[in-house]
């Protein structure tokens, strides 16, 4: 059985990150959220090798969405446990432009594009207390700089 908890600190050093997902806000206040035959995602994914965090998001987010962001903010990490141990970290960003749909090179699948309102995006993910958590930091962070983003 695994149990997952959010932590709002630097990952330990010692922790494998396998996932990086980013909360990517619009100028409405609304989430992004990937939308895959009905299973729905933050854009995000694996770490390749020697690639930052944001790095991983950057270019996750434009392969599977198309979003491009000028600003992220580092919410913390939810640490899973079970037989392995892990961590997946967690951005807010600030969406700067969409490019035009396309295929996600890896899957080959197009994702669609929800926008959704803060309040309904962990019941659409389905991540329960943890998610629900995340959530709230990430429009903490987004709150406190809003007032910068306006162009």
């Amino acid at each position: 059985m695994q149990t997952v908890s959010w932590i709002e600190a630097e990952v330990p050093v010692q922790l494998q990150v396998r996932q990086v997902y980013g909360f990517i806000f619009d100028i409405d206040g609304r989430i992004l959220v990937q939308d895959d035959e009905r299973r729905h995602n933050l854009p995000g994914g694996k770490p390749s090798e020697g690639e930052s965090f944001v790095e991983t998001l950057t270019r996750e987010a434009i392969e599977e969405s198309q979003a491009i962001f000028k600003w992220t903010n580092y919410l913390g990490y939810q640490r899973v446990q079970g037989d392995e141990e892990f961590a997946q970290v967690r951005y807010a960003a600030l969406l700067d432009r969409l490019l035009p749909a396309a295929k996600e090179p890896a899957s080959g699948r197009q994702y669609g594009r929800l926008w959704v309102p803060p309040m309904s995006v962990n019941a659409l993910l389905g991540w329960g207390d943890s998610g629900a958590l995340q959530v709230e930091a990430a429009v903490k962070a987004v709150n406190a700089i809003s007032v910068f983003w306006n162009g």
